[in-house]
């Protein structure tokens, strides 16, 4: 009698012990699951609690989290892996295009483009500005907007409207086409100077071709800007598609790195309404990046209200955004040598001024703000490493990046390292893309070898992190990037490569580059960026294992579901 009581006793003490384990909401199983955890790169199985990983592990072992009310999810042997985290996006420009006009000059014709504007001011009556993008390269002089057959001029968008202004940025976004009613309401002619940080292009005789390159740029956007939809019909019909268009890419983070102040009020309200999809982290544009005083101090305020808009895991705002030089076109690529074919030709103008940018580096720094610089050329990056050394000497820790890292100088490579700077890459403008054609005339073959180094700063255990700039970019779609990473190639393959490919890098490096190298950028890498018991449920579910496949076919993959915090925001 005695020893059952004492059996019984213990039955009972190890059904509480039990009880007390905590219960999943949900439990997935029979998985390839991808963690990006050094220490368990692989799994079977997960449980999730609220909106954080509770368990992971194998089927067996998950089953201690199982309760009455648990959801067991069978997987059937799909491939997981951490939510992907775009670290350099505009998702206000690519609600503007989505809004606007939206072109893809790698898949258009010209006449299919052309089109597309028609359609849209034939449908869209009224008088006010035209904006959108992309176009191909615009170059300089009224010469061909890149392979287009039609001239980088306001003639160009005058064949299709005159009657009201256009404006419509080209790939790089760094320069802007108008048509002649857009020079009109701007007051553009041949006497109008270079705003400082700029370009108005003029062609031989002296007269404006439309073109506006940098801080000119600028000056059509922020007028332009006025007329743009902001509050709930943003919300509702641009920013809401571009999370979803994100999402279904596999997105669970992203960079919004020249962030407004209108649009961070549009933000926060979606995160206080749960309408966020995404988890944002918002470098916001410096008020030298603005022309006019409205913008300014519209920037002025966002930078020193930052933590206003500070919403737990879902929105950070510490963070700011300079640009010191440009894109590929127009020679606005600052370098440490000059230009092929010049003896004193070194790209510019400065963007930003950098003796300026030395001083709000510091000030920054110092009020605890992340700050993201553009830098392409090897000058301009090299401005942005000094300035991350002089905050470094007075002691600072904060995870300042570089955004781009084209063209590094041999000399500063070792300097990411020592400096813990991190660098931000564009995988998008990888591909020997047309683009690269006027990169490979105005800086030769030599220089063409320093692009993108991401082996060798990966192999220095620098930290890395993607972004495709989109809509910069045309497409946000990772996955070709993430071939092209390991390959150097364009998605597919093909017979040329970009230049060095001894920068290949293998796949589990370029996992981490858009996973936990994207989650250490925004400072998030301890809840989101690899599956852990603890961290934030943020998972994708993909329709081929990328460590199974032939390396030419993951541009081909696709995401079956994407989840947030727990939730699915996506699924096919």
């Amino acid at each position: 009698m005695k020893l059952y009581i004492v059996v019984a006793l213990m039955l009972l003490s190890l059904t509480a012990c039990k009880n007390n384990d905590p219960v999943a909401d949900v439990i997935y199983t029979n998985a390839k699951v991808y963690t990006v955890n050094e220490a368990a790169p692989w799994e079977e199985a997960f449980a999730v609690q609220g909106e954080k990983f509770l368990a992971v592990g194998s089927n067996s072992e998950m089953a201690a989290y199982r309760g009455k009310d648990t959801k067991v999810i069978d997987l059937g042997g799909r491939f997981v892996m951490p939510g992907l985290v775009e670290e350099h996006i505009h998702p206000d420009m690519g609600a503007e295009n989505l809004m606007g006009i939206l072109l893809q000059p790698s898949v258009m014709s010209w006449q299919e483009q052309a089109q597309v504007i028609s359609n849209f001011a034939k449908h869209n009556k009224g008088s006010g500005w035209i904006t959108g993008g992309t176009l191909n390269w615009l170059a300089d002089n009224g010469e061909e907007i890149l392979g287009s057959g039609v001239p980088s001029h306001y003639s160009t968008l005058d064949n299709i409207i005159t009657d009201r202004p256009v404006m419509l940025w080209d790939i790089g976004g760094h320069a802007l086409l108008l048509n002649s009613k857009g020079m009109q309401v701007l007051g553009i002619t041949a006497a109008s100077e270079n705003p400082e940080g700029g370009v108005i292009v003029k062609d031989a005789q002296g007269q404006p071709t439309g073109v506006l390159r940098e801080t000119a740029a600028n000056l059509a956007y922020e007028t332009a800007l006025k007329e743009l939809p902001r509050g709930q019909a943003l919300i509702e019909h641009g920013i809401k598609p571009v999370f979803q268009t994100l999402n279904a890419l596999g997105f669970t983070a992203i960079s919004d790195v020249w962030a407004r102040y209108y649009v961070l009020d549009a933000y926060r309200q979606m995160a206080d309404n749960n309408e966020l999809t995404l988890r944002l982290r918002a470098f916001i544009s410096d008020p030298i990046e603005w022309m006019t005083e409205e913008w300014k101090q519209g920037a002025r305020e966002a930078i020193a209200n930052h933590k206003d808009y500070y919403r737990e895991n879902w929105l950070d705002a510490s963070g700011v955004k300079f640009v010191l030089d440009g894109s590929a076109g127009g020679q606005t690529i600052i370098m440490v040598e000059p230009y092929e074919g010049t003896t004193d030709v070194h790209g510019g103008p400065w963007r930003n001024d950098p003796a300026y940018f030395a001083k709000k580096f510091i000030e920054y720094d110092a009020m605890g703000l992340t700050i993201k610089s553009h830098g392409v050329g090897t000058q301009s990056i090299r401005t942005i490493l000094d300035a991350i050394e002089s905050v470094r000497e007075k002691g600072s820790i904060l995870r300042h990046s570089v955004a781009h890292t084209t063209f590094v100088h041999p000399e500063d490579l070792p300097r990411f390292k020592a400096l813990n700077a991190v660098a931000e890459m564009s995988p998008y403008f990888w591909y020997p893309a047309p683009g690269w054609s006027i990169v490979r005339g105005e800086l030769g073959d030599r220089r063409l070898e320093w692009v993108f180094p991401f082996k060798t700063l990966s192999d220095q255990g620098v930290n890395i992190s993607v972004g495709s700039d989109w809509p910069v970019a045309e497409d946000p779609n990772p996955f070709p990037l993430i071939e092209s990473m390991i390959t150097r190639r364009v998605a597919g393959g093909g017979s040329e490569a970009l230049a060095s490919e001894k920068q290949r890098i293998d796949l589990a490096t370029a996992v981490k580059a858009f996973t936990l190298g994207g989650a250490y950028a925004q400072n998030r890498d301890d809840v989101i960026g690899s599956i852990e018991s603890g961290k934030l449920a943020d998972f994708i579910v993909l329709d081929q294992n990328l460590f199974e496949v032939d390396t030419y076919a993951i541009h081909k993959t696709q995401v079956l579901q994407t989840v947030v915090g727990g939730k699915t925001v996506f699924q096919r």
